[in-house]
């Protein structure tokens, strides 16, 4: 698949008023437009630098030209990097001096209107890291709480205190990581990580990929080289349609907190439980108040759809140009088409919504509401289609007296259901990650969450529309962490998968994995 990019943002009334009301949209500067310099990250003899071509379209726009012709690979790599628990726990010293965006000229600088930790890292610094990854930035999504960045391979998302960077094709994840880690030290003065994740799907097309992206122990070595004591799980069946995850615990030394400050964290946290309730609803579709903790839980949905319906992915193909009310769409304005066309905008009515169509064929969509997130990227060609949904949605809702019979699981298999809707796959898998701090709420406060497990079993019990089968169903247990994971095919149109399948981690059935810490199977 070829992606272009582009320098216009969304043009349509519609998007605008929504963008001034929530966030700012910002497109490429002029400069952006040269020809992109590709810089290599260091790497060993193992690790041979990816080819890429970069051509121009008629109209002079930029196209990165996937390695691997004829064929793309869908399913990312996505590392996701906290640097402390909340952006209450950052050093003062991680402070903007520039202040809020959208803070009027002269206001004093304080915690309540700077930005903060990674959200002052400008954009030339962080578009050389993903030089070394190989995707540039198409556009950015100027949040209240988080910044949205479109990538030509995927996504980006900044937080003042963590960074998800998401990538499909033949891009080199891992080999920016260095980079990225610099970037946190020298402009944030964050120089240790709390704690990472990174994880994904089997790959269609694994001989294609670059670096230590070939294999899942190369990719297992090089995260151990960097973290200590990280710890690496393959989910689901090796011979099948499985998910791969390496996760380390959390540092609580990176904070470089006192005793002293520790305790107050502590105690300022449990005070705030008595006062603040969070909306029983799940998804970015309405406002939401802060948790019952003080902040959210950590929660991410996954939703990984393969072997889409062919009617389906057509709205994902770039319009043929002798329509002449869309031969002169840009890549965005026509993402903003089709999202309304195929009924992504209706997941997210109150987000800031920036959605980008890929000639010839590819759709990414970024959504944020607050500190919330969704991301949205598909591959539509038929023997390689391809969708992925990530969000992180709040199951553990509050839970009172006059709410004893509320079923906020209601809204998940609602969510999960309009997005097999607008795809129609034969076959997904599902992953729902939820952080587990019961220990945090006062035995006394007078609001409690639900359970995250209650969240896990509503996804092990999804009331589909359509005619699934469940194949695997599977939680574990980590030391603050439950994962759910399950796979789902349709009968009669979901393909075999070939009994190699397992060469997409690089490891065989009955290989243990190294380093690899005992979780709860059931």
């Amino acid at each position: 698949m070829v992606k272009a990019s582009t320098l216009t943002p969304p043009t349509t009334t519609e998007s605008t008023t929504s963008q001034q009301a929530v966030g700012q949209f910002v497109g490429h500067s002029a400069h952006t437009n040269l020809p992109l310099a590709r810089q290599h990250a260091k790497h060993d003899d193992h690790f041979d630098p990816p080819h890429h071509e970069n051509k121009a379209n008629d109209s002079g726009v930029e196209i990165l030209q996937d390695s691997a012709p004829g064929f793309f690979e869908g399913p990312e790599k996505l590392l996701e990097l906290w640097f402390a628990p909340s952006e209450d726990e950052l050093p003062p010293s991680t402070l903007s001096r520039r202040g809020n965006r959208r803070a009027q000229p002269g206001t004093p600088i304080s915690r309540e209107n700077a930005l903060l930790g990674l959200r002052t890292v400008d954009r030339p610094s962080w578009e050389r890291m993903l030089d070394e990854v190989h995707c540039k930035v198409l556009s950015v999504i100027e949040g209240e709480q988080v910044d949205a960045y479109m990538l030509s391979e995927s996504s980006m998302f900044v937080w003042p205190h963590k960074i998800i960077l998401k990538t499909c094709g033949t891009t080199t994840l891992l080999l920016g990581l260095n980079t990225l880690l610099r970037i946190a030290a020298e402009h944030c003065g964050l120089g240790k990580v709390w704690r990472c994740f990174y994880s994904r799907k089997t790959f269609m097309f694994p001989e294609r990929q670059l670096g230590p992206h070939r294999d899942w122990n190369q990719e297992v070595r090089f995260l151990d080289g960097v973290f200590d004591n990280g710890s690496a799980y393959a989910v689901g069946r090796i011979n099948g349609d499985h998910w791969v995850l390496y996760l380390t615990p959390a540092m609580d030394d990176a904070l470089g907190l006192s005793p002293k400050q520790t305790a107050q964290l502590e105690a300022n946290t449990v005070a705030k439980s008595s006062k603040l309730i969070r909306s029983p609803t799940p998804t970015l579709g309405q406002a939401h108040t802060t948790c019952s903790l003080g902040m959210p839980p950590d929660q991410t949905l996954e939703i990984l759809m393969s072997e889409l319906d062919p009617e389906a992915s057509r709205a994902f193909f770039h319009p043929i140009s002798e329509d002449p009310l869309h031969e002169n769409d840009d890549g965005h304005a026509a993402g903003t088409r089709v999202s309304r066309q195929v009924g992504v905008q209706d997941l997210f009515p109150d987000a800031v919504l920036d959605a980008f169509l890929f000639e010839p064929c590819g759709y990414s969509a970024n959504a944020v509401l607050d500190d919330r997130y969704a991301t949205i990227h598909v591959t539509p060609e038929q023997d390689w289609s391809y969708a992925s949904f990530e969000c992180n949605l709040d199951i553990s809702t509050p839970v009172s007296p006059r709410d004893a019979v509320g079923r906020p699981t209601d809204n998940l298999h609602s969510l999960v259901n309009k997005v097999l809707a607008i795809f129609k796959p034969a076959r997904f898998s599902i992953t729902l990650f939820v952080s587990r701090d019961d220990d945090l709420v006062p035995s006394d406060a007078p609001y409690k969450r639900r359970a995250p497990s209650q969240g896990l079993q509503s996804l092990f019990n999804l009331s589909l529309q359509d005619a699934y089968t469940r194949r695997d169903r599977i939680h574990h247990e980590f030391d603050d962490y439950d994962l759910g994971f399950a796979t789902y095919e349709h009968p009669g149109r979901a393909k075999k998968i070939a009994s190699d399948a397992w060469h997409g981690v690089g490891i065989r059935p009955g290989r243990p994995l190294g380093h690899q810490t005992a979780g709860t199977v059931r």
